[in-house]
């Protein structure tokens, strides 16, 4: 399969993981380093399509020695287990309060069932397997991963959900941004909000987008869906910044006026707002403003 190199990222291949079978949802980047690493895992098809891109771009599965995991939403995570298999050396590179969801059965079970309540469906991610805690790294922010010719900054950067984290390249200034600062629309270049249940939190997030403003990035890698145009990623985190209280003020407005029915609620943010993901965001935001 097609895996394009992404202009201006040294060795740096965009996987798209056709997210249900639809192109341009889903993003997994592959880091042709010394030492190559994966990032993310994607969905168990995901694994698949990611694998069949590695051999495209001639990465031998056998040297891979880091799989990012920047979160464990299991659009993320659920191939963790399958790429392991596959490349025998690599270690899973998680967050300290999400590895546990990974690697116990029966959290692992809950975020099964939590995820197929949110969704709608059964397994929208595949039936991910329980990944060996013997082959994962815990993070927390503050490491550095060194992939031989050269190295990945791993901040903690909660909001989208408390067990994400991203890593920044700082020798091309390249973030690896997941979904802590939002989703691209390539066709716009503009960023738009992604709030999932149950642990989406505000504030945290415009704290983790100040944080990242800090390290002044150059270009973002999006999951979803694909990198940010080159040199506006300051921007790019400034335009999330102003997105996402918004969104958050105009649920809380739209919920009011509909008496919390959230059908009339999606209906009512349609056509501003729209996005693949607008139901469950609103899902999200409704659940953190009930908890303040």
């Amino acid at each position: 399969m097609d895996a394009p190199s992404v202009d201006g990222c040294p060795d740096v291949y965009l996987v798209d993981n056709e997210l249900f079978g639809t192109p341009q949802m889903l993003a997994t980047y592959l880091l042709d380093a010394a030492e190559p690493a994966i990032l993310d895992a994607g969905t168990v098809t995901g694994a698949e399509r990611i694998l069949d891109a590695m051999d495209a771009v001639g990465i031998d599965p056998a040297a891979v020695e880091t799989i990012l995991v920047s979160h464990v939403h299991l659009d993320h995570a659920a191939g963790t287990a399958r790429l392991l298999e596959a490349c025998e050396n690599a270690t899973a590179v998680v967050h300290e309060r999400g590895l546990p969801y990974l690697t116990d059965a029966e959290r692992l079970d809950r975020l099964v069932e939590s995820v197929e309540a949110a969704i709608g469906m059964e397994a929208p991610y595949g039936d991910p397997e329980l990944v060996p805690a013997d082959r994962c790294r815990s993070v927390a922010g503050g490491e550095v991963l060194d992939l031989g010719d050269r190295q990945l900054e791993i901040y903690d950067a909660p909001g989208h959900a408390p067990h994400h984290y991203v890593a920044l390249e700082p020798d091309s200034g390249t973030l690896f941004g997941a979904d802590a600062v939002g989703a691209f629309d390539p066709r716009s270049d503009t960023v738009a909000p992604t709030t999932p249940p149950p642990s989406f939190d505000l504030e945290a997030n415009l704290d983790t987008v100040d944080r990242l403003l800090d390290l002044e990035p150059s270009r973002t890698l999006y999951s979803h869906f694909g990198p940010g145009v080159p040199g506006e990623a300051t921007a790019e985190l400034h335009a999330y910044a102003d997105v996402l209280p918004a969104f958050v003020e105009t649920v809380k407005r739209v919920r009011a006026e509909t008496d919390d029915d959230l059908d009339a609620m999606v209906e009512e943010l349609r056509p501003e707002w729209q996005s693949p993901t607008l139901r469950r965001d609103v899902v999200g935001v409704c659940r953190y403003l009930d908890e303040q």
